[in-house]
């Protein structure tokens, strides 16, 4: 798991938040990808600039793609897509995809308040 640590392009913050999870599956086409209408509530653990730790059984394997919608500060809710990259003993990794500045300075935020507690 060490190695895991030296791999991390951003420093990863506890964030024990509930998510709300849509899944985004490709078309009976394939050629597009829909947001699914029925969602999960999950329990993220830490987050980072670059992607956050969900604590859930729900997803049994990687590449899967999701819609997050979560609170980053009071009234700030955020909502960006991610692809789980990892999935191992109740958890799994989401890379974050396409995430725009206002939500890398929120984890900087997120992450100031961390260091000031």
């Amino acid at each position: 798991m060490e190695a895991a640590k030296d791999k991390r392009q951003y420093q990863r913050v506890g964030f024990r938040r509930t998510v709300r999870v849509f899944p985004v599956l490709p078309s009976k086409s394939g050629n597009i990808y829909e947001v699914q209408k029925d969602s999960i509530w999950v329990q993220a653990d830490n987050i980072s600039e670059g992607g956050l730790l969900l604590a859930t059984e729900q997803f049994s394997k990687s590449s899967l793609i999701l819609k997050l919608n979560f609170e980053v500060g009071l009234d700030r809710m955020v909502e960006v897509y991610g692809k789980v990259i990892w999935v191992e003993g109740g958890r799994c990794g989401v890379r974050f995809l396409f995430a725009d500045n206002e939500l890398r300075k929120a984890v900087r935020g997120i992450a100031r308040k961390a260091d000031n507690a």
